[in-house]
């Protein structure tokens, strides 16, 4: 029987992220199909791990690339470490303060810098290309447009080049697709590099958007 369900897996995906405590919460996003069905903010691996479990199955699981600002729990309390039903996202741009990853789609035609560090890059289940900051890129209130456009400049040359939106999600790896059909099978990485990529945030800030 295959397995529908990868601690291990999940694990490394929520490693890969870099989501300290002082930069923010990691967002947990249940669908069923394009419907939100529950979100959750987590502030520790074990708790990520054991809703990514829980909710195994009864829909599709993503998570965001970038932690969402730690002000989201003046008022949203009720989602710390814990999945609740919700039918909306609760996090949009402004809730970015710190950028720690990229996540472009396969093919996309990269500049000689990020094909640079695309040897040793993650490539995620849906073929996204995972570009790790070594270091977190903070954005201001109200810069997030500064910094997308140094990210596409980074990435394509080009800044008016839409960049990956700074909320952007991917399926949690080592969970299920509840679309996949019989047998049921799981998320799993194209290819996995634990690695940090050195320069790559000091390249993006370089760039004069």
């Amino acid at each position: 029987m295959i397995q529908c369900f990868s601690e291990r897996d999940v694990r490394r995906h929520y490693d890969l992220l870099q989501h300290r405590n002082e930069l923010g919460f990691t967002e947990l996003k249940v669908l069923d199909g394009t419907q939100i069905i529950g979100i959750g903010l987590f502030d520790n691996e074990d708790d990520f791990v054991e809703e990514c479990r829980r909710y195994n199955g009864l829909g599709s699981l993503h998570v965001g690339i970038n932690p969402r600002s730690l002000r989201m729990m003046k008022d949203l309390g009720g989602l710390r470490n814990r999945v609740r039903t919700l039918f909306q996202d609760v996090a949009g741009e402004n809730a970015i303060d710190h950028i720690t990853g990229i996540a472009v789609p396969e093919g996309s035609d990269l500049t000689e810098k990020a094909n640079r560090h695309r040897r040793d890059t993650t490539i995620m289940f849906e073929r996204e290309i995972f570009f790790p900051m070594d270091k977190p890129i903070p954005v201001q209130r109200g810069g997030h447009q500064e910094v997308e456009e140094r990210i596409a400049l980074w990435l394509y040359g080009d800044r008016e080049t839409p960049a990956p939106p700074l909320t952007y999600f991917t399926r949690v790896t080592g969970t299920m697709l509840p679309e996949g059909g019989w047998p049921r099978r799981r998320t799993r990485f194209w290819k996995y590099r634990p690695y940090i990529l050195g320069g790559i945030s000091e390249e993006i800030l370089e760039n004069n958007a």
